[in-house]
């Protein structure tokens, strides 16, 4: 009795430690902060994996944990996103392609994921504690970077699974992280867009501005501020065939859509 009533009462001073201290931590508190919510989120993930299909609502597994994450970090490190651009998320289905520049990426990410999509990560995340349990249960497509031949199995299985299970995907084409202080975009992998047009589903394309001056793992800094995420427009691909070329002209143009678009949030940042 003793003992849970001191573990609930070191709980209850952390949290409010936390709250109070939410305006003034540095870049290793709030990324100490960073890694906690994760956690919890995943060990929340992974019940919710369990029993959300139990009452026919296996499509907010993901959304759930996503709306958790977002709203607990972003509150104990202050830091909120504008989004633009929702009314492009209504597609029941899709495969949604985004920029990525850093670890944060999650953050951002959980601000716009919708309902019943389901996430396309690198092989190694399965292993990781609660993370990969959850990512796990939750039905993740995991690619095998290093080994072609099943990560194109893999992608025409879930190009299948889009129609199939009802659901969408998503994935961060440029396959790694990006020059987070530059306004690029890295070489876009083909595997998002043979997804799509293999399941005759649009290609949605979302843009996180740059946050450089926010969070920076090298110089060490974790700042609290406002980051747009701009929706672009649904790009159809049915009538896209199946080729290499024609494969390769519709990444090339999502990416230069999404590069403008970028490179117009930074401008729009310096006004």
């Amino acid at each position: 009795m003793i003992i849970l009533t001191t573990a609930s009462t070191l709980l209850l001073a952390t949290v409010i430690f936390m709250v109070l201290y939410r305006h003034h931590g540095g870049y290793y508190y709030r990324s100490a902060v960073s890694v906690m919510c994760l956690a919890i989120c995943a060990l929340y993930g992974v019940f919710a994996s369990l029993l959300l299909p139990l009452v026919g609502r296996a499509d907010l597994i993901n959304y759930s944990v996503s709306q958790f994450y977002y709203n607990l970090l972003g509150f104990l490190v202050d830091i909120s996103v504008t989004i633009e651009g929702s009314e492009n998320l209504v597609h029941p289905l899709s495969v949604l392609v985004c920029n990525h520049q850093s670890s944060m990426d999650v953050f951002f990410m959980a601000s716009v994921f919708p309902k019943a999509t389901s996430v396309v990560a690198k092989k190694a995340l399965k292993y990781y504690p609660f993370l990969g349990w959850y990512m796990i249960l939750a039905k993740a497509i995991f690619l095998d970077r290093k080994n072609r031949d099943n990560a194109i199995k893999e992608a025409k299985q879930a190009a299948e699974d889009i129609n199939k299970k009802k659901i969408s995907v998503w994935l961060f084409p440029e396959g790694t992280r990006g020059h987070a202080s530059e306004l690029d975009l890295l070489p876009f992998k083909k595997g998002a867009f043979y997804m799509a047009v293999q399941a005759g589903v649009p290609i949605v394309p979302i843009v996180v501005q740059n946050y450089y001056h926010l969070y920076d793992s090298k110089a060490k800094r974790f700042n609290s501020g406002n980051i747009r995420v701009k929706i672009l427009p649904p790009v159809p691909t049915k009538d896209i065939a199946e080729d290499s070329e024609s494969v390769d002209k519709l990444a090339s143009s999502v990416r230069e859509d999404m590069l403008k678009t970028l490179k117009e949030l930074g401008q729009q940042q310096h006004k």
